[in-house]
């Protein structure tokens, strides 16, 4: 006689919850490094970019992978992923070599520079299978973990308590500078402040915006703005802007306003960069054409604008000079006309991302994945628009997990029914 077993229940909910934890470490660490290694390998191992820092970061997610911390699924996002890879690779390819006839540039910075790219991708696609894998409650945590710990870092560099002593001057440990602790903490910021409830929201805000003026972060200030207006109430928001507004006459903000001077005398480095920004924009196409002078070649092909002598007669080197003070410099410049409609495409979809994450915060609808893609997609933009470091930080390779999970997920249609709240 044959007896029938009943599975064990607690069998099934104990393995459940092993792994909803494994995915939620493996979540954990790949994030961790994602936003961290860029500058670590300029604060530690003294590299000369940030590339080295993420390679590193997509070699630990790659080799996670072999080993069976994450299920490397193939299937048709695969074929996709792949065949972008191959025609990213191909335009910049094709793109560059035309440039090369028209400028003299460095041939093998930018061959290196592609094949660390098509690391990149190829891991963002990665990225994207062990984010999928780990559950929206355990990825919540994950979040909630990282903004906290961006806060004890914030902290830490306020009180002067650095793990390693640095040559930078306001170093923001593992961060060099305090705009590069703000492009990355600020896509944390907006998805604690679209997940978080009223109370909670104004005070999270208001967390974020004391350390971006106690460490004297314009990126900073500027990425809890973009937070605020991701969540708050059109009443809510314009009176916040109103009492601050009113504040300012009570505290000092000359560092901020100093960085706002756009006049012809003005001498401050920060202003100034940003004003070569536009410069190298201007310089490029008018001696390519339009084209652009090539991928990876800003600070390489000499375009003589006037605010880098003036920038180099002060501080004594080419300060952004490489990176274009923010990133739609560097994109425009060197990709012309096919970098201005990469930079409207993006301005695009950061509408649209901002209207959803709106929804979702007055609705109370989103699940974990939908507003961290919609999060890091509206974060770049003050990389993009404010300060950038280049196209190898991890802000960039989370922006491409961000597209292609909300390319799968339709997280960008404004009138769909988001999914309930985690």
């Amino acid at each position: 006689m044959t007896t029938m077993t009943t599975p064990d229940p607690t069998t099934s909910i104990t393995a459940t919850v092993q792994s909803d934890r494994a995915g939620g470490i493996m979540a954990l660490c790949a994030l961790t490094l994602v936003t961290s290694m860029p500058s670590m390998a300029l604060f530690v191992f003294k590299a000369s970019s940030t590339m080295a820092g993420l390679v590193a970061a997509c070699a630990f997610v790659t080799i996670a992978g072999l080993l069976g911390f994450y299920k490397m699924v193939g299937g048709q996002y695969w074929t996709i992923s792949l065949s972008a890879v191959v025609a990213v690779v191909l335009i910049i390819t094709v793109h560059s070599l035309i440039a090369s006839l028209m400028v003299e540039g460095d041939f093998f910075r930018a061959v290196g520079s592609l094949a660390a790219t098509t690391v990149i991708m190829i891991s963002a696609y990665l990225f994207r299978l062990i984010l999928l894998q780990t559950t929206s409650r355990s990825l919540d945590r994950v979040m909630m973990v990282i903004s906290g710990a961006f806060v004890v870092v914030g902290i830490m560099s306020i009180i002067g308590v650095q793990p390693l002593s640095s040559a930078y001057g306001k170093p923001i440990f593992p961060f060099t500078e305090p705009s590069h602790y703000a492009l990355s903490f600020t896509p944390f910021i907006i998805y604690q402040s679209v997940r978080l409830q009223s109370l909670a929201r104004l005070c999270w805000l208001a967390t974020a915006l004391l350390l971006a003026l106690l460490l004297q972060s314009l990126s900073l200030v500027v990425g809890v703005g973009l937070a605020a207006a991701c969540c708050l109430p059109i009443s809510i928001f314009a009176l916040t802007l109103i009492s601050a507004s009113a504040m300012i006459g009570y505290i000092d903000v000359s560092y901020f306003t100093d960085r706002l001077d756009f006049s012809i005398n003005t001498t401050n480095v920060s202003t100034l960069v940003y004003i070569q920004g536009f410069e190298l924009i201007g310089a490029a196409l008018e001696k390519t054409g339009g084209w652009g002078i090539g991928f990876q070649q800003l600070g390489i092909v000499p375009l003589n604008v006037p605010t880098s002598d003036l920038i180099y007669s002060l501080m004594r080197n080419d300060a952004n000079l490489h990176d274009g003070g923010f990133t739609a410099a560097k994109l425009i410049s060197e990709f012309g006309y096919i970098g201005i409609i990469l930079f409207i495409s993006y301005v695009w979809i950061l509408v649209k991302s901002v209207l959803c994450l709106r929804k979702m915060s007055s609705k109370r609808q989103g699940t974990a994945h939908e507003i961290f893609a919609l999060s890091v997609i509206a974060g770049l933009s003050i990389e993009m628009f404010v300060r950038g470091s280049g196209y190898f930080s991890g802000t960039m390779l989370l922006m491409g997990v961000a597209v292609m999970m909300a390319a799968e997920g339709k997280y960008l249609q404004y009138r769909r029914l988001a999914a309930g709240r985690f």
